[in-house]
This record gives C-alpha cells, structure tokens and sequence, in this order.
C-alpha cells in the first residue's frame, strides 16, 4: 500500500504497538563484540543454531512441555536476578525474582521449573505457567548448604539407590559439607542424603542420570567424574585427556555419551561412559560458564550451553532429522529450527515454526495470501539512520553497536524486512570503537539546521563552552538528518532515526531549557519529513535524560530505549525499534491484522480510498477526508446519526451514537483541518 498522506500525519493518531518476542530475533555470535571466542564445531553433525545475549545467565535447560527455555541469573543484585524464560525468538521474560541462583531443572512430565539456591540451601518450585515460586526443599543441614545441579531418575531407570522419577541434587559445600542428596520432584521437604560428605568430593556442581548410572561432576581441581555405587560410595571415571574446569554435564540421549562443559578450556567435550574416552564436540565457547551449564532435549537435537561470564546462551542443533516429521514441517529433512536459524525458512513471529508452515496448518491466517503471517510485520523497506554521539563515555555503546549490527540486519531480514542501515558520528570519527562509523553529519548534511529554529539552535555544533561539545549535540544533528537526509520518496520507505547518547540533547550536560527547544525542533522536523525517531539513552543516563527520550520518541511515534548493559541490549532495541516503526505503517491500529485487510473486510473504513484506516488518521471531524469540515462532513455526520455500531467514522468519540456530543466535535473543526 502506498498511502497518498505522509507517515508523519498518520502517526499524530496512530498508538505504538507493543512488539512482543523480537528481542531475542537477536542472537548471534557476534552480539558482544568481537573480543568474545566464537565457538567452533568440531563435531560436524552439530551446528550453532542461535546465541542468545543475557545478563549473568546461568543453568539454562530445555523444557519440553512448552519448549522454551529457563535460566536462572545471578549476580545482577536487587530483584533483576531469579528465573527467566527464553521465548523461540530469544527474548528473555522474568518469571520470578530470587537470590544466588545456583541452577535450574525442568521436570520433563509437568513442565515444572526447579530452581537452587546456594548458601540458604533452598530447592524452590515453579509450577509450568505460574509467576511464584514455592519453597520445596529446606531440610539439607542447618548453616550453609549449597545446592546446585539436578536430575531425576529416568522412567526406565533399572539402577540402584533411586526410583523412576525420584530426584537427586549436589551440594557443592562452599563452607559447608560436599554431600549429594535424594528429593522428590512431587512431594515437598522428605529430602535424604544419599551420599554423606567423606572427602571424596571436592566441588561438586552438576548430576546427570543414565537408565542404569548416577553420573556427578566435580570442579575441584583437577577435575573429575564421579559415578555413584549401589553403595552410595564413589568411583571415579577417569577420563582419557584430563578435564580442566567441569561446570555441568548431561547425557547425550543418542549415544548414551557424557557431554560436559569445560570452563577453563573453553569447550564442550564427549566422555565415553565406558572406558572414559574423552574428545571435543566444540571449542570456544567462552570462559566463567556456571555452575549446570549445559542441556539437551530428550530427542537429542537441540544442546544448550550457557556462558555466563559472557552474557551469552548458545544453542546448537543436529540438523538433520529424517524421519522426524513432528521436528521438520515443511519435509526437507532439515530440523525447522535450522531452516528458520540458516534463513531456509521465515519465522516472522517468533513461535519457532516456519511461516508457511504455520499458514498451512492454521496456526497463523494470511488475510491476504501474500505468505506472509497477518501478525508479522511487512513493511516497505527501512532507512535506518543512528546519530551517534562519540564521546568517550559511549565507547560502550559504539562497540556493541558495531559488533551488532550486521547481525541486527541480517535477523531483520530474516523475518522478512529489508533494513538499509546508515551509521553516522555528530562531528568527529574518533575510530576505535566507533570504527563502524561511515560519515560524520556537519560534513555530509551540513550545520544548518531546517524548519527556521531560534537563534540559538539554528547551527550544530554551536555549543557555549564548557562540558558542551558539538559531538553531542545530537538533537540539532537529528533535526539535520530528519530534514535534509536522501531519503527516498514518500511512501517508498520507513524512515526511522536512532540517536544514541547519554547526555543532554544539546550539546550534552547539563541539561536546559535549550535542550528541550532542541529536543521540540527535532520532534516538529521529524514529523515534517515523515521520521520515526527512536532513542536509545546509554549506561549512566539521568533520569531528566530519560524522560527527554520519551519524550521524542512520543512526538514521533518512535520507542525509546535505555541501555543498562550495551553488550546484552544495545541489539535488542535496535531491532524493537525497527519492527515497532514497521508497525506503524503496516498495522496503524495494532489489531494484528495488516491494514489492507482491515479495509478489506470492513473492519475499518477508508472513507477517502488511501489505505489508510480512517480510525488512524487525525482530525475527526473531516469524515470524507477532503482536509477541510464543512457541509459534507456535516451531512455524513446526520446521515448515521443514531446507534453505531463500529466501524463508523461519524462516532467521531467512540461511544456507539452518534450524536450531540459527535456533532459537538464535527462543529470545533468546522473550517481548514490541519494536522491530517
């Protein structure tokens, strides 16, 4: 659809759609810049499906009944840390807050999440669904305990010491006793010990449980294999290379095999149960993974590990699935989640099922038959303009911006967007971090700013001294992009701007009146010119910074961001950012049905034939949209006078009549109508 009014004026009306499961389209191996290790497979049947950016994750495992995935964090303070689910596009929700969160499991028949904490000694449930926890195990020893990784014992499990279904955690003993204990997944407290501490442990942190062998792994140096006797006493399984730093290990479901994450050197590596033949399935995962560290589905395709010192969740799949028609939907003999992962497929709404699949089986409708699912986005192509402030203090910012960037684009176009990036420093391009960089906007736009503002704003770079510098002054040099930038012709594209600072919008700190106659100017230019603007506020921003975003962003019909981790986020808002400006000019009123559709099937009238729902547009009293009120709209407005249900736009106030109150407003706008 190519509308005949700009973007700018639909916008004055047109709500914000709250973009849901996009944050997370975000993972690649390059999210944290490129210091971090990228992991390399060694073992040739797996492959690095996604990389998911967290802060302080720890423990993440699969759950089967949803198929999400949980983690814990750890380590961020106040009530940041806790449990945390991953949704199929990566964006990362808080269940529950907690504290010292040590591991987490997943009870593959409920669905229920089981979390440990460490030092209180604490095993809590979190029933499949549910947004509380529930104390489930207190009973270890009084003072210090610590539990940390858990398993249960298998359904066709023919071992000694345990029960199928019965549950078994380790107790590192951070000054306290190295023990493992029994417990039960369906009945609170009733825990036992199962081994007692004899010295044999040194830091126990993570179990896993084959049909027949209780396997523990234990991070004292050096590291080691324990497997559990009918006795409860302790063998240990010695590994053919040594083992530097174990985290976790899990059973891979396909061999039989152990598969543990190493820390120290960085890998994840295969162990033969048997004879402790040791080898590497893949390297460079990254250092600090945590304590439970790694996960894999009962199917055996899907392996989760998790860096947290990285602030990373990778996951990796076996992509080959033949005859496992519930895993390939669309029959290619390629797991869905490496189709959607390698760009075979589209995933635009985030559910982990390919999109012609969902259209196919009902799962998704596509009003218009174009395959494209009515609740994704689908939008002329995105000009995508950052104003980059380059002071020092967003060295932070500028790095991750750098290192994320193709990766952003690449994941926008993968759920069906063409996004044209351009990136631009204020008035300098000090390299370094800010090495991505193309052009400054005094050299390639000039100083001048348009739309005849004050004296006092009317030149970038014009700053009074002091803190002020023009290299964050980055109001004006939006207010010079929004007006004088090469966009393309109206309605041939989104165009969207994302300043990203920490400082007052003119000329940096502190911040002024002429800041917010900055901020204004910028906002009145960008709707001129048919401009989305959505800021991003750096680490350390003031909350009088915060509030200015907002508000531009509001002026524009834009989202703002604050950035607290660039490593983990600056990805992430890029990319909301993207979709929600997508959003607004393929779906104006957020119904999840694309506009055209709307129009369509009568859900929304088109008075004037411009696409455009009339719901989105402004000025209410112009009921044929001619841009002036006067006797014709007078007349629609008399004609459908009486009970209305919608869609009508004569209910100019929404309330199902049309009458005295309507003819009220009909009669304000009588004349000119600006702001359409």
């Amino acid at each position: 659809m190519t509308p005949t009014h700009s973007r700018a004026e639909r916008r004055r009306t047109m709500p914000i759609m709250p973009i849901m499961g996009i944050a997370a389209v975000v993972g690649s191996v390059a999210v944290n810049g490129a210091a971090l290790a990228v992991p390399d497979i060694v073992e040739t049947d797996w492959s690095l499906i996604r990389t998911i950016p967290m802060n302080n994750p720890i423990a993440a495992h699969f759950n089967p009944v949803d198929g999400l995935i949980y983690v814990g964090r750890r380590g961020t303070g106040g009530v940041t840390d806790g449990l945390y689910v991953v949704d199929h596009s990566g964006t990362v929700t808080q269940v529950v807050a907690g504290e010292n969160t040590a591991a987490v499991f997943v009870e593959a028949a409920t669905g229920d999440v089981f979390i440990a904490e460490d030092f209180d000694g604490i095993i809590f449930r979190v029933p499949l669904g549910a947004t509380v926890r529930e104390t489930w195990v207190t009973g270890f020893h009084s003072g210090d305990d610590d539990p940390v990784g858990m398993a249960t014992a298998p359904a066709d499990y023919t071992g000694p010491l345990l029960v199928p279904g019965e549950a078994v955690v380790v107790d590192r003993g951070n000054s306290g006793l190295d023990e493992i204990w029994r417990w039960s997944t369906a009945v609170p407290e009733g825990e036992t010990v199962l081994h007692a501490d004899n010295g044999t442990l040194g830091d126990a942190t993570d179990v896993a449980i084959s049909q027949s062998t209780i396997f523990i792994i234990d991070r004292a140096a050096p590291g080691r294999i324990w497997t559990v006797n009918k006795d409860a006493t302790l063998t240990q399984l010695v590994t053919s290379s040594p083992l530097s730093n174990p985290g976790g290990l899990t059973i891979d479901p396909l061999t039989g095999d152990l598969l543990i994450v190493d820390g120290t050197d960085e890998r994840v590596v295969r162990v033969n149960p048997v004879d402790g033949t040791l080898t590497d399935v893949i390297t460079g995962i990254g250092d600090g993974v945590g304590y439970a560290s790694i996960d894999i589905t009962a199917d055996g395709q899907l392996l989760v590990v998790t860096s947290m010192d990285d602030d990373l969740i990778h996951v990796f799949s076996r992509c080959e699935v033949p005859d496992k028609s519930e895993l390939d939907c669309n029959g290619n003999d390629v797991l869905d989640a490496c189709d959607i992962a390698f760009g075979t497929s589209i995933d635009c709404n985030g559910n982990g099922i390919p999109d012609d699949c969902d259209i196919a089986n009902g799962t998704s409708s596509d009003c218009n038959d174009d395959g494209i699912p009515d609740e994704c986005p689908n939008c002329v192509p995105v000009e995508l303009v950052f104003v980059m402030d380059t002071s020092s203090s967003m060295n932070d910012e500028a790095a991750s911006l750098c290192s994320d960037i193709n990766f952003v684009i690449s994941q926008l176009n993968s759920v069906g967007l063409v996004v044209q990036p351009r990136l631009l420093g204020i008035c300098t391009l000090p390299g370094g971090s800010f090495a991505c960089l193309e052009d400054r906007v005094d050299l390639l736009l000039g100083v001048d700013v348009p739309g005849n503002p004050p004296a006092e704003i009317d030149t970038l770079g014009d700053c009074p001294g002091g803190n002020e510098v023009c290299s964050e002054d980055w109001a004006l040099a939006t207010a010079i992009v929004a007006g004088l930038y090469p966009w393309e012709p109206e309605g041939a594209s989104v165009r969207l701007i994302v300043p990203i600072s920490d400082e007052g919008p003119w000329c940096g700190n502190p911040i002024s009146e002429t800041d917010l106659a900055a901020l204004n100017h910028a906002a009145a230019v960008a709707v001129d010119a048919g401009v989305i603007i959505s800021p991003i506020a750096g680490s350390g921003s003031s909350a009088e910074l915060i509030a200015l975003t907002e508000q531009l962003a509001a002026a524009t019909g834009g989202q703002a961001f604050v950035s607290s981790k660039a490593s983990v986020d600056i990805a992430n808002a890029i990319i909301e950012g993207v979709l929600a400006a997508c959003a607004t000019v393929s779906d104006c009123n957020q119904n999840g049905t694309p506009d055209d559709c709307d129009i369509a099937s009568g859900t929304s009238a088109d008075l004037n034939n411009n696409g455009i729902p009339d719901e989105c547009e402004d000025c209410p009293g112009d009921l044929n949209r001619d841009g002036v009120v006067n006797p014709a709209d007078l007349a629609i407005l008399l004609a459908a006078w009486g009970p209305s249900p919608p869609p009508n736009p004569a209910d100019i106030n929404g309330d199902g009549v049309v009458g005295p109150a309507d003819l009220a407003a009909l009669l304000a706008a009588w004349g000119p109508c600006f702001g359409k």
